[in-house]
C-alpha cells in the first residue's frame, strides 16, 4: 500500500494547532489562577484625628531624698537600728558609748553654772559701784568661756547619738555594734522613696522642643502595665560635649513604691499635638528605592483586591507613622499580610479597625513593653 505524504498534511498541521491551543490553554489557565488567588490580611479605615508626637527617651530613677549618714564624733558604737527600719525625722539611727562625754558635759555645765552664778551676784555689787569694772568684766569673760566650753561639750554629747535627718528607711548598715569609729565615717544609708525623681538625657536637637513642664509617660520595665503621668521639672542648658545631650528631671510620687533607685525608667516626652491627622502603623509601608507605598483595598466588582498606592509620609512617633498625601479618609488600608501581597491580587479581609483607634491600641501596647 502507498501513502501520499500530501494526504497527511492536514491531519498534521491540525494536531500541531490543537497542541498549540492546549499550550495557550494551560497558560491561561496558570495566569487565571494567579489572577484570582486570594490573600488573607488585616486592614484599617483612615479616620484622620488629633496625634501626639512623642519622642522615646531611657532615665534612670532616684530617691528624692538619699544620704549617707555619717559620724560628727568619734567613739565605739553601742547600738544601732536593724537593716530596713522606717525611720522619721529625728529618730535614732545609732548610739555610741557616751561615758567620758558625759563625764566633760557634767563638769562643763557645773562650771558653767558657777560662772553665771558668780556674774549674776556680781552684777548686783558693780550697780552699786562696790566692785570696779575690771573685776565685773573678769566675771563675764569667765562666765563668757564657760558658757562656750558647755556648748562645744554639749554639741558632741548630743553627736553621740545619730539620728535621720529626714524620714526614710534603712537600706545600707556600714558599720556594726562594738566598732569603732571616727568623725566623719559613714554608719547607713537612708532613702525615701516616696517621691522619685527620673534623670535623663535628651538629644540636642530636641533642644527647642524639651522643657520643663513638657507632659511625659513613665513606665517601668518590670512593671508595664503602670504608666506614670507627669512633667519635667528641669530641663537643662548645657550640652554634654560627649553625648550631645542635655539633662532633664521628672519627680514623681511613689506611694505604691513601684519605683526604687536605680531602676531603668522608659520615657515618653510630647513632643507635640497634631490635628486632623491619617495616622497608620509603620508596618503597613512598602518602599523599594524610589518610592513609599502602601496597599490599598479597592472593590472590583463583588470583591476587593490589592492596589498599591504611593504615599508621602510626616511625623513618626514610634510604631505609628502620619500620611501626608495619598489617602483619604475612608479608605482602607492593609496593615498584616502584605508579605505574600502583589498589586490586584484578591483580598480576604480578616479584620479591620479604624486607624486612630489601632494607633492609640498600638502606642499604648508599645508605650507599656517599651525599649525609650
Amino acid at each position: 500500500m502507498k501513502f501520499s505524504y500530501l494526504k497527511l498534511t492536514p491531519f498534521i498541521i491540525a494536531g500541531a494547532l490543537l497542541l498549540v491551543a492546549c499550550e495557550d490553554a494551560n497558560e491561561n489557565g496558570e495566569n487565571n489562577q494567579e489572577r484570582v488567588r486570594v490573600i488573607p490580611v488585616e486592614t484599617v479605615e483612615i479616620v484622620k484625628d488629633s496625634f501626639e508626637d512623642f519622642i522615646r527617651l531611657s532615665g534612670v530613677a532616684e530617691a528624692n531624698e538619699d544620704a549617707v549618714i555619717s559620724s560628727e564624733s568619734s567613739g565605739r558604737i553601742m547600738e544601732i537600728v536593724p537593716l530596713g527600719t522606717e525611720l522619721k525625722k529625728g529618730e535614732t539611727i545609732a548610739r555610741m558609748d557616751d561615758r567620758l562625754i558625759r563625764a566633760s558635759f557634767e563638769a562643763a555645765k557645773t562650771t558653767f553654772n558657777l560662772a553665771d552664778d558668780t556674774f549674776r551676784r556680781l552684777s548686783v555689787l558693780y550697780a552699786d559701784s562696790i566692785i570696779s569694772t575690771q573685776d565685773f568684766d573678769a566675771a563675764r569673760a569667765q562666765r563668757d568661756q564657760a558658757k562656750a566650753q558647755l556648748d562645744q561639750v554639749t554639741k558632741q554629747f548630743e553627736d553621740a547619738v545619730i539620728t535621720a535627718p529626714f524620714t526614710g528607711r534603712v537600706e545600707e548598715r556600714l558599720v556594726r555594734t562594738g566598732e569603732l569609729i571616727n568623725p566623719g565615717m559613714p554608719v547607713v544609708r537612708l532613702i525615701n522613696t516616696d517621691r522619685i525623681k527620673v534623670k535623663a538625657g535628651v538629644p540636642e536637637r530636641f533642644s527647642g522642643e524639651i522643657s520643663a513642664g513638657t507632659p511625659v509617660r513613665l513606665t517601668t520595665r518590670t512593671n508595664q502595665a503602670t504608666v506614670y503621668e507627669s512633667n519635667i521639672t528641669f530641663a537643662g542648658n548645657l550640652i554634654d560635649p560627649d553625648t550631645r545631650t542635655f539633662n532633664i528631671e521628672i519627680e514623681l510620687r511613689n506611694k505604691d513604691g513601684i519605683l526604687k533607685p536605680e531602676m531603668v525608667i522608659d520615657i515618653r516626652a510630647k513632643r507635640a499635638t497634631i490635628e486632623n491627622a491619617a495616622i497608620i502603623p509603620r508596618t503597613a509601608i512598602v518602599r523599594d528605592e524610589h518610592t513609599v507605598s502602601v496597599y490599598v483595598s479597592r472593590a472590583s466588582g463583588e470583591h476587593k483586591v490589592a492596589e498599591l498606592v504611593e504615599v508621602e509620609t510626616g511625623t513618626a512617633s514610634g510604631p505609628v507613622v502620619e500620611i501626608l498625601s495619598g489617602l483619604q479618609e475612608g479608605d482602607e488600608v492593609v496593615i498584616a499580610g502584605m508579605s505574600n501581597l502583589s498589586p490586584g491580587d484578591r483580598l480576604n479581609i480578616i479584620r479591620t479597625n479604624s486607624s486612630s483607634e489601632y494607633a492609640r491600641e498600638l502606642q499604648l501596647r508599645v508605650g507599656r513593653t517599651a525599649s525609650n
